[in-house]
C-alpha cells in the first residue's frame, strides 16, 4: 500500500521510540497534509484517514544513515537511493563523499530527481574529482593524492551553491609529502565553517594516510570518524586500550560513527571499546555494491548488530535519528515525531527466533534482530521491500 501525502494517515497502536522527545510508548501517531499533527493516545481521527496497523511495532522517527553511497553512474560503486532509502524503512541517507566538487554537478541529479522518493543529502570530498569505483581509481591513479586535485575556491563556491543540500564534507585524510598532515583534510577545515567533517579511518590502496594519532589531533569538535570499530586502527593501544590521542579527541567533541562497510567493522574492536565507554555517536552503513547483500544488508540489521552488542533500544534509536540528525545540523527539520515537522516516520518489527548476525569476519548467533516494515516519507507511506 502506497497512500498519498494528502490524505490523514494514521500509525496506530505502536511502540512510539522517540529519544529527541523523551518518549517510549504506546501511541498513535496522526499525519495529516504531509506532517505530523500529534502523536498520543485516543487521538482524534479524520474520516476517510488510512489506518496502519502498528500494534506490536517499533514506530520511530524516520531513519537517518549518515554514511551511503547513492550516486549510480558515477562510477561503479553506488546503490540507487531507495534501494538503501524508503525501500529499508530509512527515510533520510546522507551520500559519504562520493563526488568531489568538480563532478557534483552529476550527483545532484539523484539528490534532485523526482523519481527518488528518500530524502538524500551529502558530504561532498575537497578535492575536485573524485567519483567511486570498484577499483579505486582516483586511488589507483594518485589523483586522491595530488596537491593539482585541489581547488580551495571551487570546493568553497560549490558549498555555497548547495548549501542546500551539501551538510558536511568526506576526507579521506591522504597525504603528499609530510606523511603526517593531510593537505586534503586542511583544505576541508578552510572551507567547511561549523558543518563537520567527516573522515575515514584507515587506509586505501595505493594512496597512504595519515596515521591515526595524527588524524585525532586534526579534528575538531563535531568533526565525525566513520569506520570507528574497524580492527588494527590505531585507536587502541598494545594493551588493548583506548589511546590518549582517542581519549583527548573524543573530550574535545569528535564524535564517532560505525560506517558498518564489508571491512570496516569487527565485534571485537566494538566489544573493547563499548566496555571502556566509547560508544557510536551514530550507526551508519556505508552501504555499496561490495556490501549489501553481506554482512551488512542494510540499516536495520546494523542496528540489530548494537542490540546485540548491548546498546539500549532507545540509545539504538537515537544513534539513527536524533543524532545524526544534530550532527549535521537539520535538529529541527528530522530525527524527531515533533508536531508540524513533515511526516517522516520508520515502522520495524523485531523478530525472535535464532538468527546469525557478521561483521564479515566473526558471526554470532543472537534471539532477536530487526526488520524493516515501511516507512512514512513526506506523509506517504511506503512499505518496505
Amino acid at each position: 500500500m502506497d497512500t498519498s501525502s494528502n490524505a490523514a494517515l494514521l500509525l496506530r497502536g505502536g511502540r512510539v521510540v522517540d529519544p529527541a522527545g523523551n518518549r517510549d510508548e504506546i501511541a498513535d501517531v496522526l499525519v495529516e497534509s504531509g506532517r505530523i499533527s500529534a502523536v498520543g493516545r485516543d487521538l482524534t481521527v479524520p474520516a476517510g484517514a488510512t489506518w496502519i496497523d502498528a500494534r506490536g511495532l517499533i514506530v520511530t522517527p524516520g531513519l537517518v544513515d549518515l554514511h551511503v553511497h547513492v550516486y549510480p553512474g558515477l562510477g561503479d560503486f553506488c546503490l540507487p537511493p531507495d534501494q538503501v532509502g524508503v525501500d529499508a524503512a530509512v527515510t533520510t541517507v546522507i551520500d559519504a563523499g562520493t563526488s568531489g566538487a568538480a563532478t557534483f554537478g552529476l550527483a545532484r541529479r539523484w539528490i534532485d530527481d523526482p523519481g527518488v522518493r528518500t530524502r538524500v543529502l551529502a558530504l561532498m570530498d575537497p578535492c575536485q574529482i573524485y567519483f567511486a569505483t570498484k577499483d579505486f581509481i582516483c586511488h589507483k591513479l594518485e589523483i586522491a593524492n595530488d596537491l593539482r586535485n585541489l581547488d580551495v575556491d571551487l570546493t568553497a563556491a560549490m558549498l555555497e551553491a548547495n548549501r542546500d543540500v551539501v551538510v558536511g564534507m568526506k576526507v579521506r585524510a591522504c597525504y603528499v609529502d609530510d606523511p603526517n598532515v593531510s593537505p586534503f583534510l586542511e583544505a576541508a577545515k578552510q572551507v567547511a565553517g561549523d558543518r563537520p567533517i567527516m573522515v575515514h579511518l584507515g587506509r586505501f590502496p595505493f594512496t597512504p594516510t595519515i596515521p591515526t594519532s595524527e588524524l585525532l589531533q586534526a579534528l575538531r569538535p563535531g568533526d565525525v570518524i566513520t569506520h570507528a570499530f574497524r580492527g588494527a586502527s590505531g585507536m587502541l593501544d598494545a594493551e588493548g586500550r583506548a589511546t590518549p590521542e582517542l581519549r583527548d579527541a573524543v573530550d574535545r567533541g569528535v564524535l564517532l560513527d560505525v560506517g558498518h562497510s564489508g571491512t570496516d567493522f569487527r565485534f571485537a574492536t566494538a566489544r573493547t571499546l563499548f566496555d571502556q565507554g566509547y560508544l557510536p555517536t551514530t550507526v551508519s552503513t556505508d552501504l555499496n555494491v561490495f556490501n549489501v547483500d553481506h554482512p551488512v544488508v542494510s540499516l536495520a540489521q546494523t542496528m540489530s548488530k548494537m542490540r546485540a552488542l548491548g546498546i539500549p533500544l532507545a540509545d539504538v534509536v537515537a544513534m539513527t535519528t536524533c543524532n545524526p540528525a544534530r550532527v549535521i545540523h537539520r535538529e529541527d527539520e528530522i530525527g524527531a515525531l515533533a508536531p508540524e515537522r513533515v511526516a517522516d516516520i520508520s515502522v520495524l518489527r523485531v523478530d525472535e527466533g535464532e538468527y546469525e548476525l557478521s561483521d564479515g569476519y566473526e558471526s554470532i548467533a543472537v534471539s532477536e534482530r530487526f526488520v524493516a516494515v515501511g516507512c512514512v516519507r513526506a506523509g506517504s507511506w511506503i512499505a518496505a521491500s
